[in-house]
């Protein structure tokens, strides 16, 4: 498991790796986050997937917000090494999954890439909908098999505004606290269903 490069960009997602992208606003509270969290859970994870974060209007360069670092010491994850990127056309492409924190940032990945819409998704959503996919065609921890779940989750997504994660960005230390909360609950669904029984 290894960080998206910075510029992971020639080419449509590799045949060999699942990539994964959490997107949020300034690419330095929750995408960043979810990040380090997401890298933590997939450390011994047998699918060689990638995870990577970027933001719709990034601070670009900036290190993680400090309440974030925090939150993240808080769980024995280190944020500090961190530094904001700007989502493009070019990491949407080589991502097999955009995980993004707001339907907004969903709407702006997707006008920058129409072909992005059936794989990317707000992180709640996808946790809830891949957790039904059940892809027992595939065997565990197989890159097929967690593109199969993606697809499977587009597939069934509804029509009504999709669940999000709330950005407690200049809010108090608790609000982030809060939000590492629920990103690892949604992240734990998501990786437990891509990457299948264990």
């Amino acid at each position: 498991m290894t960080a998206i490069p910075p510029a992971a960009s020639d080419a449509a997602p590799g045949r060999g790796e699942f990539r994964i992208l959490l997107v949020c606003t300034a690419n330095i509270c929750r995408s960043a986050m979810a990040e380090v969290i997401a890298q933590a859970m997939l450390h011994s994870a047998a699918l060689p997937v990638t995870t990577g974060s970027a933001g719709v209007r990034a601070m670009v360069g900036h290190p993680m917000a400090p309440h974030a670092v925090t939150a993240l010491d808080r769980l024995g994850l280190n944020g500090r090494a961190h530094r904001a990127r700007l989502l493009d056309h070019d990491l949407i492409s080589s991502s097999d999954l955009l995980l993004t924190m707001e339907d907004a940032h969903r709407a702006i990945a997707v006008r920058l890439d129409p072909r992005a819409a059936a794989k990317t998704f707000t992180l709640p959503e996808f946790a809830h909908l891949a957790a039904g996919a059940g892809q027992r065609r595939y065997r565990s921890d197989t890159v097929d098999r967690a593109r199969a779940i993606v697809r499977s989750a587009a597939e069934r997504r509804a029509e009504r505004r999709p669940l999000e994660v709330y950005d407690p960005y200049g809010g108090p230390p608790e609000g982030y606290e809060v939000c590492a909360k629920t990103l690892g609950e949604s992240l734990s669904h998501a990786l437990a269903a891509l990457l299948g029984p264990r």
